[in-house]
């Protein structure tokens, strides 16, 4: 970050970086902290904010607002760039119409990012290589690797390697991906421990990642209207016996997210991340009394 960014934090009343703190609480399984990864960066007032979804200016804006984890996506386009978009169109999020992969980035460039009333910003659409250099030393992403671009695991991997990234961004998979990457696996691809989070539903799936990666992450789904029961809570104690740092979205009501937390989970993924962020500052304060 250079000294003129450092200033404008300042001046937006931005005090030192979370991320060191963050980086430690997901490495370690006996944390007590309770991490806010802020769906697509946090964008209820995206407009008085200037800062539309998964954008750049968004970025500060997330840690400005206090959040831990900036949940975003990546879409790839036709000339093979990774971009930060969450639907497969950008129909909703821009000016133009059409699938991003039938798209060159230097078209993509050529728009504007809309905010959730339609209406257009001055924002641009960014790529995963832009976010990374904008976020260092500001947040940490947790990148949701859309249909299709796993296939391009080892590109990303290059580009993650490029911009010292690996302490940067945590790529969530889902399930049905597995057989991909322990194929990349078996090919000789090697990558960091806290690098992937998959995405599993119960024991078997759990039991399988563990077998094939040993990871240090993973995302337990959980039910939307019943998400703290017996058999969700159970499986969040066995991960978490098993030296795992959790994650779940935070559906349900704050009695929910404190039996989730006291089961073992330590990050929610939300698109409410102020009342998250409030939830989990009293949650933390309380801890470290």
């Amino acid at each position: 970050m250079t000294a003129a960014e450092q200033n404008k934090g300042a001046a937006l009343g931005i005090g030192p970086s979370n991320v060191e703190r963050t980086l430690t609480a997901i490495r370690d399984p006996n944390s007590s902290v309770v991490l806010v990864a802020a769906h697509r960066g946090g964008y209820k007032n995206d407009k008085l904010d200037l800062a539309p979804e998964n954008s750049i200016e968004n970025i500060l804006n997330c840690q400005r607002k206090g959040y831990d984890l900036y949940e975003t996506d990546i879409q790839r386009t036709k000339d093979g760039h990774f971009v930060i978009m969450h639907d497969p169109t950008i129909d909703r999020e821009t000016n133009s119409h059409g699938e991003v992969r039938n798209h060159s980035l230097k078209a993509l460039k050529q728009l504007h990012k809309r905010y959730r009333d339609g209406t257009l910003s001055t924002a641009r659409m960014a790529t995963l290589a832009e976010f990374l250099t904008q976020g260092d030393g500001r947040t940490i992403f947790k990148a949701d690797l859309k249909p299709g671009v796993s296939t391009y695991f080892k590109e990303l991997l290059t580009l993650i390697e490029e911009q010292d990234g690996f302490d940067k961004v945590i790529f969530r998979v889902p399930y049905h991906e597995l057989p991909r990457f322990i194929q990349y696996k078996t090919d000789g691809l090697v990558w960091p421990r806290h690098s992937l989070m998959f995405r599993i539903k119960n024991r078997f799936e759990l039991d399988h990642v563990i077998k094939e990666f040993n990871p240090s992450l993973i995302h337990i789904d959980v039910k939307r209207n019943d998400p703290a029961n017996d058999e969700t809570l159970d499986l969040i104690r066995d991960a978490r016996d098993r030296g795992l740092h959790i994650q779940t979205h935070a559906e349900g009501e704050p009695e929910d997210w404190s039996k989730l937390v006291y089961a073992g989970v330590r990050m929610f993924h939300t698109s409410a991340p102020d009342q998250l962020a409030l939830f989990c500052r009293t949650l933390n304060a309380s801890a470290h009394r």
